[in-house]
């Protein structure tokens, strides 16, 4: 387990959840935050989403208000949450950010020189913890939950996790 916090986004919360691994975070860090922002973006429409029930129970997750909020610059390139988590990350120092959306990483490692890694990357490493067998099959599931990876990213996973 790594030290510090590791800050995420809404959509790696989600798609852990939607294939029953969000407990993979508490596994891998030894501190897992989410702004509130992005909290309510999971969790708003209640059952209705998938990862609302898991995000909201997940006693791990702490919830942490940004204040004073990210600069309205920051929010207007991206949406709210992902001005959310780089203000964040950037104000406590965390360890890593947990990022999906490509415009947001690059802003968040050219900007923030924030270390970045994605839901894909987080299941590799999960692998090589020996905390899950494949990713392959757990990316699969993940675009079969509605989740999109690129084909070219599947394939780089899988053979970063050696299959």
């Amino acid at each position: 387990m790594t030290t510090g916090p590791v800050v995420s986004n809404a959509g790696p919360l989600i798609a852990l959840a939607a294939i029953g691994h969000l407990d993979l975070l508490q596994s891998l860090y030894s501190r897992g935050l989410v702004p509130e922002a992005v909290f309510r973006e999971v969790t708003q429409s209640g059952a209705m989403r998938v990862g609302a029930r898991e995000v909201a129970s997940a006693a791990y997750l702490e919830h942490v208000i940004v204040e004073p909020p990210p600069e309205p610059l920051l929010a207007k390139e991206l949406g709210a949450g992902e001005a959310h988590v780089i203000t964040l990350a950037q104000r406590l120092g965390a360890q890593l950010t947990i990022l999906d959306e490509r415009r947001a990483r690059r802003i968040a490692e050219q900007a923030s020189g924030l270390r970045i890694k994605g839901t894909a990357g987080i299941l590799v490493s999960a692998k090589r913890r020996g905390l899950v067998p494949r990713v392959r099959p757990l990316l699969d599931d993940m675009v079969r939950h509605g989740y999109f990876l690129s084909p070219r990213l599947i394939e780089r996973a899988a053979v970063e996790a050696g299959e």
